[in-house]
C-alpha cells in the first residue's frame, strides 16, 4: 500500500513538471533552456559549460558515465556538477512521441554565494553527474518558476541558490568547485558570442595579448589546436540551435560561420556522430 505522503509527493511532483512544461512552452524569454525532439537521437561529447540541473518533461534523458549508461525520466532531475564532456542520448515519450527537457545553467554568482553561505573551501575533486527526485525541490522549484513568470530575476536566483545549498547538503559537493578556465575554453567563449565571425589567428593573439608561440604551446598542453577549438565552439552553438529552435539547418550554418550546409553537415557529423538532420 502507498503511505499518502508518497501520494502527496507525486501529486506535488506532478503538478511542478506541468508547470515547467508551461514554462518551456512559453513564448516569453527565460535564463533557460529548452531542449525539444520528436525522434531518438545520441551526441557523443557534447560539453557541458558548468554546473547545470536539466530536467526531462516528456521521454527520457539518458547520459554515459565510466562506460554505464544511467537513465533519468520525469520527475527526476539531472546534476552535472561542473563543466565536462558526456555522451548523451534522449528518447521520446511512446505517447505523445515527443521529446522536452528543461536546462539552466548555474550562474557563477550563485555558486559564489553559495561558498560565502557555507564557509567551505572549494572541492578539489569534480564530483559525479547524479539524478535526484524532484519531489526534494518542490519548494524552491514553485518558488523559481514563480519568480521568473513574474520577470524577478534576484527572487530566482534566490529560489536556485536553495537548491544548490540543498545539494551541497546531500553531497554534491563537486557544484561548488573552482574551474579556472583553461586557455582553449576562454576561446572557446570569444568564438562562442560571435560564432560567424572570421577568427583569424591573429586576431585571437591581440585579444589573448599572447605570442602566437606562446598560444599553441599552451593549447599543445590542452591536447588541443586553434582550429579545432573555433571548429568545436562553433559546432556546438550549432548543436545548441538545432535542440532549441526550429531555425532551418541552412540559417544554423549560416549563424555558426559556414557558408556551406555540406561542410557544416560534415563537420557536425565528424564531431557527434549524426546528422544536423537528426535534430529536426
Amino acid at each position: 500500500m502507498i503511505s499518502p505522503a508518497l501520494h502527496a509527493d507525486a501529486r506535488e511532483t506532478e503538478i511542478l513538471l506541468n508547470a515547467l512544461l508551461d514554462l518551456v512552452r512559453s513564448e516569453h524569454a527565460f535564463p533557460c533552456c529548452c531542449l525539444r525532439a520528436m525522434q531518438s537521437w545520441q551526441v557523443n561529447k557534447f560539453q557541458v559549460d558548468g554546473a547545470t540541473f536539466s530536467f526531462p518533461l516528456r521521454g527520457t534523458f539518458r547520459y554515459r558515465e565510466q562506460n554505464q549508461w544511467i537513465c533519468v525520466s520525469p520527475g527526476e532531475m539531472l546534476v552535472f556538477p561542473n563543466a565536462r564532456s558526456i555522451d548523451i542520448e534522449c528518447t521520446p515519450d511512446p505517447g505523445s512521441g515527443e521529446f522536452l527537457a528543461l536546462t539552466v545553467l548555474m550562474a557563477e554568482e550563485q555558486l559564489e554565494a553559495a561558498r560565502l553561505l557555507l564557509r567551505v573551501l572549494p572541492p578539489a575533486e569534480p564530483g559525479n553527474i547524479a539524478a535526484e527526485p524532484l519531489a526534494q525541490f518542490i519548494a524552491p522549484m514553485t518558488r523559481w518558476v514563480a519568480a521568473l513568470r513574474a520577470g524577478n530575476r534576484t527572487l530566482s536566483i534566490h529560489a536556485m541558490l536553495e537548491i544548490v545549498l540543498r545539494l551541497f547538503e546531500m553531497g554534491h559537493h563537486g557544484l561548488l568547485r573552482l574551474q579556472p578556465p583553461g586557455i582553449a575554453m576562454t576561446i572557446r567563449n570569444m568564438v562562442s558570442r560571435d560564432p560567424a565571425h572570421h577568427w583569424s589567428t591573429g586576431e585571437i593573439e591581440e585579444r589573448l595579448n599572447i605570442s602566437g608561440a606562446t598560444l599553441r604551446r599552451r593549447l599543445a598542453a590542452e591536447k588541443t589546436t586553434l582550429s579545432a577549438v573555433i571548429t568545436d565552439a562553433r559546432i556546438a552553438d550549432a548543436l545548441q540551435l538545432l535542440m532549441t529552435t526550429r531555425i532551418p539547418i541552412k540559417t544554423v550554418a549560416a549563424r555558426v560561420g559556414y557558408a556551406s550546409v555540406a561542410s557544416f553537415s560534415r563537420q557536425f557529423s565528424k564531431r557527434y556522430g549524426a546528422e544536423p538532420s537528426v535534430f529536426r
